[in-house]
């Protein structure tokens, strides 16, 4: 049977509800998930929605053949990764194809507990300096040995290019040793009892230093792009596919089940879905949303919902006039009904904000969520805070938004014909993903739409993420010492209860200061072909292993 959105985020927030104690507690709250979640989140939540699974299909028999034939694997994303680079992007679409590739040191199992890939085993010498002892006898796709030198050196370049890799960025590059060819020993900036969760991470693939030298840096070149994943680059087409093929000395047994895969990029999301309605290619994402429910209900394919640990923002910039002025900021999350401008661009996969994280993350609390948020929409409020702030009759302002982010662009033009309520004249910035991007971590915005993953399943996930040093810091401008010191002293907390008490502190930190404005706690849908098994969503719900996926 075929799992409807409605059930799945009812199932997911009642699975939060048996899981363990603590975290916020949940209540009434203006941005309303639908009514099956409400009443699930009725009580106390703690743990992030368990990982999705396609269920068993019924018959097949109805599938056109696939788009590549039997042995070759297809799927569909939105975001073409421009670059076979690790670390240079900190989209999920790039870091997801990335990782068929690239293996990083840690990984999560389905069990959402923490597991070694790369790195084998590991302690902490002391508080800020931890022991990895790596994988032996793996090989990278063009047969040299992976070893320690690799590692080090990666870590250490991302450094000195300035990568936006923020989770990298909590070592110290100056305090790394290479004890000998399997042991490598990461010094940390300050302690950080989550650096294995961070390394967990798609965006910290480690690639072949010999490869890099010898081929000059070149990522377009698959002799260059070279990893110890279960895939290798065969070819790549900028803004059309990627064709890849089994690593034959993939060091995990068995995969990729499927020995060919090609991926395509695809910019539109309607063109995603119509793609996925010809029901030939095997896994689809970033399709149109609102179509979700139409493709669910044909033969053949099933939409398989996963709740991300990615919430999306509303980022307001701290250090562009006016948005300066924390009463500018404040009016601004007023005059918007974020509970509207989400269901107007996901339709029923949206799922309005209930917290500054993702309910069940440790971290999040649904009170103080209330006391800075819970008023929601309320138009003579935000006029007030204006006229304070020296903007009786309204202000002109800007957001900017990705051009083919097509729920984005929708989000942005409901708030721009809700503020206009207040005497805000809002106009709207659509640049393509690239551009955007410098103009935003230039600081030259008023405000941006961002999503932030707790990719360590924790809040530090996200927190860690706007710490002095990363790119997307400037994304909102924020300069508070207190924040990041509260945020150092947190990733040195070793109990875990104490630890999201801290990460409960700097959530705070942001919302009293209204730099950012939570919108959508993130679900995720892929259209899977019913003769494919084996797909779940990680557990932080983005990433999917295609390598093992296998057909009927």
């Amino acid at each position: 049977m075929k799992k409807t959105l409605a059930l799945f985020l009812a199932l997911a927030m009642a699975a939060s509800l048996t899981a363990c104690g603590g975290g916020g507690t949940s209540a009434a709250t203006t941005a309303a998930a639908p009514a099956e979640t409400q009443a699930a989140a009725a009580g106390e939540t703690q743990a992030a929605a368990a990982p999705a699974e396609a269920a068993p299909a019924a018959d097949a028999s109805s599938l056109p053949e696939p788009a590549m034939g039997p042995d070759t694997l297809t799927f569909i994303q939105n975001l073409d990764p421009g670059t076979w680079q690790p670390s240079t992007d900190d989209e999920q679409g790039h870091a997801r194809t990335n990782a068929l590739i690239y293996d990083s040191l840690f990984r999560y199992s389905k069990d959402k507990v923490l597991e070694g890939a790369l790195c084998e085993s590991w302690e902490w010498d002391d508080d800020s300096h931890l022991r990895m002892h790596l994988r032996q006898g793996v090989k990278f796709s063009n047969g040299t040995d992976f070893t320690a030198e690799d590692v080090v050196w990666f870590i250490k370049y991302v450094h000195e290019t300035n990568l936006p890799n923020s989770h990298f960025f909590i070592i110290d590059p100056d305090d790394i040793v290479q004890e000998d060819d399997y042991t490598v020993i990461l010094g940390t900036k300050y302690p950080c009892a989550t650096l294995p969760n961070h390394l967990a991470s798609d965006e910290c693939g480690i690639p072949s230093k010999k490869a890099f030298e010898e081929y000059n840096g070149d990522y377009l070149n698959p002799d260059c792009a070279v990893g110890t994943g279960p895939y290798k680059l065969v070819s790549y087409d900028q803004g059309d596919k990627a064709v890849l093929t089994a690593n034959e000395y993939s060091w995990r047994e068995g995969t990729p089940v499927i020995k060919d895969l090609v991926i395509r990029f695809m910019s539109s999301y309607e063109s995603i879905a119509t793609e996925a309605k010809t029901r030939t290619y095997d896994v689809v994402v970033d399709a149109n949303t609102r179509e979700f429910d139409q493709i669910d209900a044909m033969d053949g394919v099933h939409v398989v919902y996963g709740q991300t640990a990615k919430t999306e923002y509303l980022l307001l910039n701290c250090k562009k006039a006016p948005m300066d002025d924390p009463k500018v900021r404040e009016a601004f999350a007023r005059a918007i009904d974020v509970n509207a401008c989400v269901r107007l661009a996901y339709g029923s996969s949206g799922n309005p904000a209930q917290a500054f994280i993702v309910p069940g993350i440790p971290g999040f609390n649904v009170e103080t969520y209330q006391k800075y948020y819970g008023a929601g929409h309320d138009v003579e409020a935000a006029k007030a805070l204006l006229a304070e702030a020296g903007y009786p009759n309204g202000l002109d302002l800007e957001i900017s938004v990705i051009s083919a982010n097509t729920q984005h662009c929708d989000m942005a033009e409901a708030m721009q014909a809700q503020v206009a309520e207040a005497g805000i004249n809002l106009s709207i910035n659509k640049m393509e993903s690239g551009p955007l991007r410098e103009y935003i971590d230039g600081g030259n915005h008023h405000m941006c739409i961002n999503a932030f993953t707790a990719q360590t399943m924790e809040a530090d996930g996200f927190l860690a993420q706007v710490q002095p040093g990363t790119a997307t810091l400037n994304r909102i401008g924020y300069e508070n010492q207190d924040f990041f010191d509260t945020y150092e002293k947190g990733c040195g907390t070793l109990d875990a209860d104490e630890r999201s008490k801290v990460w409960e502190e700097c959530c705070e930190m942001l919302m009293k200061d209204y730099a950012m404005v939570p919108l959508n706690h993130k679900v995720l849908g892929a259209i899977v072909r019913d003769d494919i098994e084996g797909f779940w969503w990680a557990p932080d719900y983005e990433e999917i292993y295609l390598y093992e996926l296998s057909r009927k």
